[in-house]
């Protein structure tokens, strides 16, 4: 089945008809934020494909951080011929991307709806950086110096999925760690459980939490919204979980800043 039939076969379900099909083909996962995740899918009304890739992810629970995307193997193709498929990036066509208000760094309020004229990058990990935040933090910093002039028109926008720590620190690790504190065009962005469980839900985030306050895990997705307010394409940032940590190879950690880069770039007027 096309990707168009797929789409189109997915949004002609009921909302009750979407849950029963989750029931039916995967198991539950377990923790306290997982329930909405189904609500986020119909709100975005996303493509047959973005469907699948959340209910392929939704298997089971670990016990400790670990990736939900596994890296790819194999030979790395030229970027022009493969990067789409490395980044497993979708089209979604949405033409209005769910709005949320959070708290940046700075302790302001920050509202998509408001970046009107800019592309947004949308990324998702947690203020302790314990997740895939080392490696996707370097990949946002190198695709924000290939983007050079173009950056200006950019704003990286990281939602803490952390539910443990959720205050507003002017330096959290997530940016101290990566070097990302130091770019203006960042942004990382928290608030209450009652605020940032909605943004999770609206774009797809399940965020699963172990018996530790250490034991957060949730699945990577990375939106890329354009500068009139519609999301435009979905990546799923990936990196192999480690005893020590998160680690991805300088190879592919370089292509991704290469594809972040080359698809936000796209976006700009």
């Amino acid at each position: 089945m096309s990707e168009a039939q797929r789409a189109s076969a997915f949004r002609g379900l009921t909302d009750e008809e979407r849950r029963r099909a989750l029931a039916e083909g995967t198991p539950k996962a377990s923790g306290r934020y997982v329930g909405r995740f189904v609500f986020g899918l119909v709100l975005l009304g996303v493509t047959g494909l973005v469907a699948d890739y959340y209910f392929g992810q939704m298997g089971s629970t670990p016990a400790a951080p670990v990736t939900t995307t596994p890296a790819p193997t194999g030979p790395t193709q030229h970027l022009s011929s493969g990067i789409d498929a490395f980044m497993r990036l979708h089209p979604i066509g949405v033409q209005h991307a769910p709005g949320f208000t959070l708290t940046d760094q700075a302790g302001r309020p920050w509202s998509l709806g408001a970046r009107k004229g800019k592309v947004v990058v949308l990324a998702f990990f947690n203020a302790t950086c314990t997740d895939v935040c080392p490696v996707l933090g370097e990949e946002i910093r190198r695709a924000d110096q290939l983007l050079g002039a173009r950056a200006r028109s950019v704003v990286f926008a990281v939602v803490n999925t952390d539910p443990h720590h959720l205050g507003v620190s002017a330096d959290p690790p997530a940016l101290a760690r990566t070097g990302l504190a130091r770019l203006a065009n960042v942004r990382f962005l928290t608030g209450p459980l009652s605020t940032i469980d909605p943004v999770w839900s609206a774009y797809g985030i399940t965020v699963t939490t172990g018996q530790r306050a250490s034991q957060v895990s949730h699945n990577n997705l990375l939106y890329f919204v354009g500068p009139g307010g519609g999301l435009v394409d979905l990546a799923s940032p990936f990196a192999t979980a480690t005893p020590t940590g998160y680690t991805l190879s300088p190879a592919a950690t370089a292509r991704w800043a290469e594809g972040i880069a080359q698809t936000a770039g796209s976006l700009v007027p």
